[in-house]
């Protein structure tokens, strides 16, 4: 007698939409085994596998694993309160099928561990490393434009001259001569040349009057110091200033290149734990699937119900089951972007590395209290790429420098001094050069000036453009600092307080939960209803878990945008640096 009101109920719930949609497909295809079943792979809550590796001291390779002690407030908790369905396994004990099967080391890592490991494997920071090397090998290039170089030469040769006249008789010369010296580029656009030549002639003739032997020495010096085109050290030393800006802007790229791989390892790593905390919520899900299953049965059995009153529980496991399956292939898709961040495979084992996140997604969810201009100010003055874009900015004004002393014309001060003696002893001849006997000296301006002087014209205007186009490009960056600033702070404050209203959410889906499959087993409910106040409370665990990790990576992105975040061990911030 009391069977019929919940029979009654039952089919009007069976005439919803979705019911006979459920009824349509389970038609089609085999139904899964009703109870106590895992599946292919399904390890039963808490239950472990042989084979498991998990970092225990007694495990002979657990010294080649990074160090997975939890910093103070790292220990897992339970901020939302919430306590859990009725007859459902803890999440806690659920165990991640990657932790469990096939044989293979299980790292456990830290958020630290997986930062200090990524700033030291991961390849893409490696290539980009090379860059600020390459830039040092351009400076060094620019900066030999001004190295000494020593020159030299040496000839001998021997020849013969028919005679003319009387006065050109015929004559026979063997010579020997050289010459060696050094010249240098100064820093004010001079050049300077030091040179010394030195000769000696023998000659044979019928002739009285022509020596047989004569020896003939010559020092110089020579001086050209340009006066307005290329003169002094706006000029000079404008390629070397524009690579130590180009240098600085690489060192600054880099690092912001090294902040971006440490922010995508942070988001990688927490993906990941929510990944495992999805399945865990999904295998809840899926418990109490099961158990409505079972419950359903039992009701059928003593003829409380139909025998169709068992499709829709049914259909609930099977799509439960499906939804397991997917978060279990979820756990390695991320599993795998981590290992890619974390590791070079140079030892091959790269995919055979099982990785456990311990730093626990649960903690203080606290609302940021620091004021957005104090951030930005910071993230102003210490941004790597506002740095790289200020670098860029002074290499655009050292080119617009130069290009506009090159519209100049060509004035050059020249100025030589030589000294020179001709003896037929090389000691004699010495003599004369050293002590200045037969001095030479000259001074003199050159004056060059191109017509029109387009070519010198265009590329000036063209500097002046790149300068203001850097310029801007430098404002609009730090306005987009600023913004990026503001942005983060209030991102992380609404995100505490969803954590919040998640939690109180998921609160009470559980006691909604519970007091529908009470009214089901008084009579009062339907199947239908439980199963919703289930999908409900798997949607809010859900969005729970997802606003726990945007938060985790809201924290990181916080630094990220003001430019401190950085591994632990490495750079002066390290400490202030590294997310909590």
């Amino acid at each position: 007698m009391h069977a019929s009101p919940p029979r009654i109920v039952q089919r009007r719930a069976a005439n919803h939409p979705l019911c006979g949609l459920v009824l349509a497909v389970l038609t089609a295809t085999a139904l899964p085994s009703q109870e106590g079943e895992t599946g292919p792979g399904r390890p039963e809550a808490g239950g472990t596998q042989s084979g498991r590796r998990d970092g225990n001291p007694q495990d002979p390779d657990a010294q080649d694993r990074p160090s997975a002690i939890r910093r103070e407030g790292e220990a897992p908790q339970d901020p939302d309160g919430t306590r859990g369905v009725q007859g459902e396994t803890p999440r806690e004990a659920i165990a991640i099928p990657s932790d469990v099967g096939g044989g293979e080391r299980v790292f456990e890592l830290t958020l630290y561990d997986a930062l200090r490991l990524g700033r030291l494997n991961n390849l893409s920071l490696k290539a980009a490393a090379l860059t600020p090397l390459q830039l040092r090998e351009d400076l060094r290039v620019d900066e030999a434009f001004f190295e000494p170089e020593l020159f030299g030469s040496a000839n001998i040769g021997r020849s013969q001259d028919p005679p003319r006249n009387i006065f050109q008789p015929a004559i026979t010369r063997e010579t020997i001569n050289g010459n060696i010296g050094m010249r240098q580029r100064l820093v004010t656009g001079g050049l300077y040349e030091l040179t010394f030549t030195p000769l000696r002639v023998k000659q044979q003739t019928n002739t009285p009057g022509f020596p047989s032997q004569l020896y003939t020495m010559e020092a110089q010096a020579q001086l050209t110091q340009p006066l307005l085109r290329g003169a002094w050290t706006e000029s000079t030393l404008s390629e070397v200033r524009r690579s130590e800006a180009a240098l600085e802007a690489g060192n600054a790229r880099l690092e912001r290149t090294v902040q971006d791989t440490l922010i995508q390892i942070v988001e990688a790593y927490w993906e990941l734990v929510f990944s495992r905390e999805d399945y865990r919520v999904t295998y809840q899900a899926l418990e109490l699937a099961r158990e409505q299953l079972r419950i359903t049965s039992e009701r059928i059995r003593v003829r409380e119900l139909a025998e169709r009153d068992r499709v829709f529980d049914e259909a609930q496991v099977a799509l439960r089951r499906e939804e397991l399956i997917r978060a279990e292939n979820e756990i390695r898709r991320r599993e795998d972007a981590l290992r890619q961040q974390l590791f070079d495979d140079s030892d091959g084992l790269l995919w055979n590395r099982n990785l456990r996140p311990v730093s626990a997604i649960e903690g203080n969810f606290a609302v940021p209290k620091l004021d957005w201009r104090e951030a930005a100010r910071s993230a102003l003055q210490l941004r790597p790429d506002l740095r790289a874009l200020r670098a860029d900015v002074r290499r655009a004004e050292v080119a617009y420098e130069r290009a506009w002393r090159d519209v100049l014309p060509q004035l050059d001060l020249v100025g030589s001094y030589s000294t020179d003696g001709a003896q037929a002893s090389s000691n004699k001849t010495w003599e004369d050069v050293t002590s200045l006997e037969f001095p030479d000296w000259s001074v003199g301006l050159t004056l060059s000036v191109p017509i029109g002087n387009n070519a010198a014209r265009g590329a000036r205007d063209a500097a002046a453009f790149a300068l203001e186009q850097s310029r801007r490009q430098l404002y609009a960056a730090e306005l987009d600092v600023t913004r990026e600033v503001r942005d983060a702070l209030r991102d992380l404050g609404t995100l505490a307080e969803s954590v919040l209203a998640a939690s109180e959410s998921v609160r009470l889906s559980e006691t909604q939960l519970d007091t529908e499959r009470e009214r089901l087993r008084v009579g009062r409910g339907t199947i239908f209803e439980v199963q919703q106040r289930n999908q409900e409370l798997l949607d809010a665990r859900q969005r729970l878990l997802r606003n726990q990790l945007d938060y985790r990576i809201g924290e990181s992105r916080l630094l990220h945008v003001q430019g401190i975040l950085q591994a632990p061990g490495w750079g002066e911030r390290a400490d202030a640096g590294a997310p909590r």
